[in-house]
């Protein structure tokens, strides 16, 4: 009996870009949502820490530090496996920053992997954010500024340039949803 082919489809963009929407709108496909973030968070609950947005991000670069710039990618990997163990092999990785997380992606998961990125106007990310309401919202543009700084020193701007496909996210969700969707079943026909 041969192993279903997996689709795994990693998610990327600047913060605000929209990477939550479009696995809410791959979920309507039968996918499910790996966060790296929630991985980091859970490891920081394992460790008896608060997952506070601030205490999750000193403990990514933490990881980062003492393991390697793929130490979230391997967690990550971790939680996909065990989501193939259950018969389920359409996945979204959101939240991936670096060219190496690619990288170990595409060695670890053997290739069924690819990359789409959000791209959205800096000034409609910021209000996006606002709007959002969340704890690690910029307060200011400064703020903003800042955050995407710290977000390109990761390597995001690199993943983000050579990613597979780009998806701009300007116009009402309406029209993100439709072009996401339309991508979404092109890829699940090339499987």
């Amino acid at each position: 009996m041969t192993k279903p082919k997996a689709t795994i489809i990693g998610v990327t963009g600047m913060p605000g870009s929209g990477k939550s929407e479009f696995a809410r709108f791959a979920e309507e496909l039968g996918y499910q949502t790996v966060v790296m973030g929630d991985v980091v968070r859970a490891k920081v609950v394992e460790e008896g820490f608060e997952p506070t947005p601030e205490m999750s991000r000193k403990y990514m670069i933490k990881l980062r530090e003492d393991l390697g710039e793929t130490a979230v990618a391997h967690l990550t990997c971790l939680t996909i496996e065990n989501l193939k163990q259950q018969g389920i092999h359409k996945i979204i990785i959101d939240g991936i920053r670096s060219q190496a997380e690619v990288t170990y992606f595409k060695n670890q998961l053997n290739n069924d992997f690819l990359i789409v990125a959000i791209h959205v106007d800096p000034r409609l990310r910021y209000d996006r954010l606002k709007l959002r309401g969340r704890k690690d919202a910029p307060q200011t543009e400064k703020d903003f500024q800042l955050r995407d700084e710290d977000e390109l020193k990761l390597g995001l701007g690199e993943t983000i340039a050579f990613s597979n496909y780009v998806i701009p996210n300007n116009n009402a969700l309406e029209s993100f949803r439709e072009q996401s969707l339309s991508l979404l079943n092109e890829l699940s026909k090339r499987v």
